[in-house]
């Protein structure tokens, strides 16, 4: 018996008939009767006696109806239990990120987020800098990096984040798209510079390109996405970043070996404060499914 069954025999046994309930429920009459249809074959009894004027409740059809009303009735009283505490949950957290995690991630999903959590405050920190979350210069963070180590810290594997070579429809016209790591030889590269040239992307475009004179650097992911939209030359950025931008050509698949950990990481004596852990299960949701949905 499938539990969603229920509640079109609680709909006809409210309104009388098949068509009202259809429009109560906002599908057709043929989903209703059809679904009513299964579940008398599944429960091996009629639920409804069928009549010019509409449909009447059997002994079995009010039984049915009843207990769907409790179920009902409990699935509400959830659905407001849960947005009391959403209501009351309270708080500040700050959240360290990367500005390129934080344009991707963090910003499109504050809002949902607030509307969820009103009480909520956060404080986004968003810099490449590598806070000590257990010292408490942070209570969140969400970086791309190895197995975060040390004590004080909780920390939660995230999707994998892949690399690849990015330029602009501009750059491409004039200079052609490099269709492999071989063909980036010769043209214009645009670079990382300061913490962010350790990055896989950096560190891989370096080795593929030894002796390239790279004339524009970016210090953050921000100046990179500008540098590469303005046809300054090919650059390398996460495929969840450089595909989310329209105005980018993606020049060839990620390669393989080209991908870098993300982990979510809290501060272990706040991992149960309820605000800290409101945002931290919030976020998390977020990014794995924007995975999901990405190419």
């Amino acid at each position: 018996m499938q539990w969603d069954d229920l509640r079109y025999v609680l709909a006809v046994a409210r309104t009388g008939s098949a068509l009202r309930a259809a429009r109560s429920l906002g599908v057709d009459q043929t989903t209703v009767l059809r679904r009513l249809d299964l579940l008398e074959t599944t429960l091996g009894t009629s639920l409804f006696e069928r009549r010019k004027s509409g449909q009447t409740p059997t002994p079995a059809g009010k039984l049915v109806a009843e207990t769907a009303e409790r179920m009902e009735k409990e699935a509400r009283g959830l659905e407001n239990t849960l947005a009391t505490r959403r209501r009351i949950v309270g708080g500040a957290v700050r959240l360290t990120t990367s500005d390129g995690l934080a344009a991707r991630f963090v910003t499109p999903c504050m809002r949902a987020f607030q509307a969820l959590y009103p009480g909520v405050s956060v404080e986004l920190i968003a810099t490449d800098e590598r806070l000590d979350i257990a010292a408490g210069e942070a209570d969140v963070a969400l970086r791309g990096s190895s197995h975060p180590e040390g004590a004080g810290i909780v920390a939660q594997r995230m999707p994998d984040i892949l690399w690849t070579i990015y330029c602009s429809p501009a750059y491409a016209a004039e200079r052609g798209v490099p269709g492999s790591r071989e063909a980036l030889r010769g043209h214009e590269i645009v670079g990382f510079e300061g913490r962010l040239t350790r990055l896989p992307g950096s560190r891989w475009l370096a080795e593929a390109v030894p002796d390239a004179v790279v004339r524009f650097r970016s210090s953050s992911f921000v100046s990179m996405v500008s540098n590469l939209k303005a046809g300054l030359g090919v650059g390398p950025l996460p495929t969840i970043i450089g595909d989310a931008e329209s105005d980018l050509v993606r020049c060839f698949p990620a390669p393989p070996e080209l991908r870098d950990e993300m982990w979510l990481i809290v501060r272990e004596e706040l991992k149960n404060e309820p605000h800290v852990r409101a945002l931290a299960d919030f976020l998390a949701s977020y990014v794995r499914d924007a995975f999901a949905g990405a190419k």
